[in-house]
């Protein structure tokens, strides 16, 4: 008689985030997983106590984090709370998993590159965050690396929903609060699916210590501007709204923006053996998702 798959727990800090709620979600839909979504009031990364507790009580095979700062221009006039989170939190997250020989996978950015070549990114590229959010989102990935903790860094870019608060989101209610929209063209990078994401991330989980270790990019194929973006958003709302590309110049923010950031997807599909999808596909299967819900 053939054993039975043992069902893999798997906790989820900052589970009312875009991509920890849709983790639970999913996890709950899937078979084979306990997965148990804690939000900051329940495990609070930036203490090592809570930490612990939380491993305790759910003993997990394998923590996603969905916890983190991501206000990437307030960072800028708050670097203490975004190091907390982004680099300290990591470090206790990923030192209490090491010791408790429970497997991580911590969601980092493309935030972390800066002036590069523009060729599709692999994780070996090196680093030079342009702001704050950036070197937060490093510094936590060097914790990681150095806690000796099992698991991955994934690396994502542009990361979308159908639903909450997001550029997809935000670019529907401006097209029909304003008739028209102005967005930048001279930013590029791969528009991410949370949806897609927390699949591949469940998927990943799923292999407990034999998933793939160390930093990996997360991408679908092709790339596009945020221009490019928004107009495949209003494409798909079905909506008569001119969409006007500008450059940076346009909209100053605190935080300089890596005008290339396009991270190269495919080794890491290859290495799950996952197929490929364009960013178009994968916005069209998270579009599905909003005229379901």
């Amino acid at each position: 008689m053939q054993e039975e798959k043992r069902v893999v727990k798997v906790l989820v800090p900052g589970a009312k985030g875009q991509l920890g709620s849709r983790l639970v979600e999913f996890g709950a839909q899937r078979g084979g997983f306990q997965v148990v979504g804690l939000d900051q009031t329940e495990l609070d990364i930036t203490d090592p106590t809570s930490i612990l507790e939380a491993l305790s009580q759910h003993a997990p095979d394998v923590v996603i984090n969905g916890a983190a700062y991501t206000a990437v221009d307030l960072a800028e006039s708050e670097p203490e709370r975004a190091f907390d989170i982004n680099g300290k939190g990591v470090k206790h997250l990923a030192e209490a998993c090491s010791q408790n020989g429970v497997s991580l996978i911590h969601v980092s950015t493309d935030y972390v590159f800066g002036e590069v070549e523009r060729v599709p990114l692999s994780p070996s590229e090196p680093t030079g965050p342009l702001g704050v959010y950036g070197a937060s989102k490093l510094e936590g990935e060097e914790a990681f690396m150095a806690s000796g903790v099992q698991g991955a860094v994934v690396r994502v870019a542009w990361l979308y929903d159908a639903r909450g608060s997001n550029f997809l989101t935000t670019m529907l209610r401006l097209a029909n609060q304003h008739g028209r929209l102005k967005v930048v063209n001279d930013q590029h990078g791969v528009p991410t699916s949370a949806p897609a994401l927390a699949e591949a991330l469940l998927d990943m989980a799923e292999r407990r210590q034999d998933m793939p270790q160390g930093i990996r990019h997360y991408a679908h194929a092709g790339h596009t501007t945020w221009h490019g973006f928004a107009s495949a958003i209003v494409g798909h709302a079905g909506l008569d709204v001119p969409v006007e590309a500008v450059t940076s110049d346009a909209f100053p923010t605190a935080a300089t923006r890596p005008a290339w950031s396009v991270l190269d997807g495919a080794p890491l599909h290859q290495e799950m053996g996952w197929t490929l999808e364009t960013w178009q596909n994968a916005l069209a299967a998270c579009w599905e998702l909003r005229q379901e819900g």
